[in-house]
């Protein structure tokens, strides 16, 4: 009997679809240099939001939302031998027509080594920025970012300020998942790898 059971159970049907809507934020300009250096902002969601649907012959479909808040991460890429590091000495948030968020400077402390990427040539430096910013998915649609950036470099120190105009995007995915390979994994211990998540290098930082 339990053998049975087991059979029907096999036969049932497991499997999980998940749809995930990014709501993120990308440059609606050329990206902005300052001592050689190209610098990119990355919008990284902390929460999500989601609802479970059911369809015929589906054990589960979920839908999330990744809506925030956000941590700003800034990055720098620049060429080997020339960059040292960076350090942000201000930073402006601006919903135009909403708010103005200046950031206190124990949100930005520290300094951001430049160190080699994949790219012959090329070095990348990155800076987590601390709070995070709670942003309005149907008013908060386009952003600003205003900073005051410090790079040391091989022939001294350049000083500049960035201006980062920015606009909302929403990107879908869909994944299924078998359970029983799911819960196989979860047996033997298996995890996901976990994938950093960079903005593409720009192909040349003037």
């Amino acid at each position: 009997m339990r053998l049975l059971l087991a059979a029907t159970l096999l036969l049932l049907p497991s499997c999980v679809h998940l749809l995930t809507t990014r709501v993120d934020y990308s440059a609606s300009a050329s990206t902005p240099t300052v001592g050689g250096s190209a610098f990119r902002a990355e919008f990284i969601p902390k929460g999500a939001e989601s609802g479970l649907a059911l369809s015929a012959g589906v054990i589960g479909g979920a839908t999330v939302s990744e809506i925030g808040p956000y941590q700003v991460r800034l990055h720098a890429f620049g060429r080997s031998g020339d960059q040292r590091s960076f350090r942000v000495t201000s930073f402006t948030l601006t919903s135009p027509g909403h708010f103005t968020a200046p950031m206190e400077s124990r949100g930005f402390e520290g300094r951001a080594e430049f160190k080699p990427t994949k790219t012959t040539g090329q070095s990348r430096a990155s800076l987590l920025l601390g709070p995070w910013f709670r942003l309005d998915e149907h008013r908060d649609r386009e952003l600003l970012i205003e900073a005051e950036i410090e790079v040391t470099r091989r022939i001294g120190v350049t000083h500049g300020s960035l201006r980062i105009p920015l606009k909302q995007t929403k990107t879908s995915r869909r994944d299924s998942h078998f359970l029983l390979n799911e819960l196989w994994q979860d047996i033997r211990g298996e995890e996901d790898p976990v994938i950093e998540a960079l903005p593409p290098a720009p192909e040349s930082a003037e």
